[in-house]
């Protein structure tokens, strides 16, 4: 038996929510979105993290990031969620350098700045690091090496499988009214799938006695197989509850059976990256990555925008199609309508399970195998000043 660590508070209470703004997605690196979404000179996309706007821009050939206001008057440059525009302001003109030094003003001589302090507005940047088709941003001054967030088995994941990608995706966003722990909780949490999924994943996977997923064989795997860059990766066991709980220990990689059967789109694409298999990527603080035996991917995330509510961006898309078939913007239709079947069927529970919480006492007991939901609380214990927070 394990004892639950965070006491309910952590999902409910503001003041917890605010040391989260400035512990966890003020200092770590966050998921920004994909290559596929920048893939042109200006084309952009806008998030908004814990209340700090980011832009994300594809700025000669390089992705950078830059909190989207002017340095003007604060206005966000770029105002739709994604698109192709120059870095001008939408507001008075005001135009950028690809590394955010101003580059003109219209009507330059009302607004009476001279030279030098014209060199010294620029925009406020962000860290970027590009792993494979993921983009990650860091909101911090001073940002830790991703390298000490993510293990190197992860990174090598997401670098060699967005290998087979193909161009075109599937994006949108909806909203629900939970704490966004309860959504990493939830991908983290394997046993639920029979449970919370029988009509839509459970029947797609394959079970031992007691409820384990079985274990996926590599032989058919171009990700996987012996001789491939990934032959060695070391999936996500039990985790041991020692004491401090490591960054890099409460992201998860798993992979497990999943009976393969050609659907209809299967000849379309070059090849089944990973045929009899589904894998996750349990990505903290908060995205969630799998591939159903590759041929189709998703991409999860779940940004806080309250203690009680999220923002939910989603992401699907296939493997590369051949060379002489067209995109298939109906296949992704038909791929995100089951998948958001998926997430409906969680956030109805995620919703009821935070209304509990605003009055619970206390959280109850949790088995050996939620191991990994423990290593989180134990990683946010002691990472958040929690004193501050009473």
């Amino acid at each position: 038996m394990i004892h639950p660590v965070l006491p309910p508070a952590c999902y409910t209470e503001q003041s917890w929510f605010d040391l989260e703004k400035k512990k966890i997605f003020g200092e770590l690196w966050l998921l920004a979105g994909l290559k596929q979404q920048l893939q042109t000179e200006h084309s952009f996309i806008t998030r908004n993290f814990s209340g700090v706007p980011v832009l994300i821009q594809n700025l000669g050939g390089e992705i950078r990031a830059f909190r989207n206001a002017c340095a003007h008057r604060g206005m966000p440059l770029q105002i739709e969620d994604c698109g192709n525009r120059k870095l001008i302001c939408p507001y008075h003109g005001w135009s950028y350098h690809n590394d955010g030094r101003l580059r003109g003003i219209p009507n330059e001589k009302i607004y009476n700045l001279c030279q030098s302090d014209q060199a010294n507005i620029k925009l406020l940047a962000y860290a970027v690091e590009v792993i494979g088709n993921f983009v990650f941003v860091n909101l911090n001054t001073h940002p830790i090496p991703i390298t000490e967030q993510f293990s190197t088995d992860l990174l090598r994941l997401l670098k060699e499988v967005s290998v087979h990608f193909a161009p075109e995706i599937s994006y949108t966003t909806f909203t629900g009214n939970y704490n966004w722990k309860l959504n990493f909780e939830n991908v983290l949490d394997w046993n639920h799938a029979q449970f919370v999924h029988r009509q839509t994943l459970a029947p797609l996977l394959k079970f031992e006695s007691g409820g384990i997923f079985s274990a996926a064989a590599p032989d058919k795997s171009l990700l996987f197989v012996p001789g491939s860059p990934l032959a060695d990766i070391r999936f996500s066991g039990d985790i041991q509850l020692s004491n401090p709980i490591h960054l890099q220990d409460i992201s998860r990689i798993g992979r497990s059976s999943m009976p393969y059967a050609p659907r209809w789109f299967s000849p379309l694409l070059n090849a089944p990256v990973d045929p009899g298999a589904f894998f996750a990527c349990n990505i903290f603080p908060n995205v969630n990555f799998g591939s159903i035996h590759g041929e189709h991917f998703y991409v999860q995330q779940f940004s806080p925008t309250a203690p009680d509510r999220i923002e939910y961006h989603s992401w699907v898309f296939t493997a590369r199609l051949k060379p002489n078939i067209p995109p298939q913007p109906h296949l992704l239709w038909g791929i995100h309508h089951a998948e958001k079947r998926v997430i409906d069927e969680d956030r109805v529970l995620l919703d009821a399970l935070q209304r509990a919480l605003a009055s619970a006492p206390h959280i109850g007991v949790m088995g050996d195998h939620e191991a990994s939901l423990a290593a989180v609380g134990h990683w946010y214990i002691q990472h958040l000043d929690t004193r501050s927070a009473q």
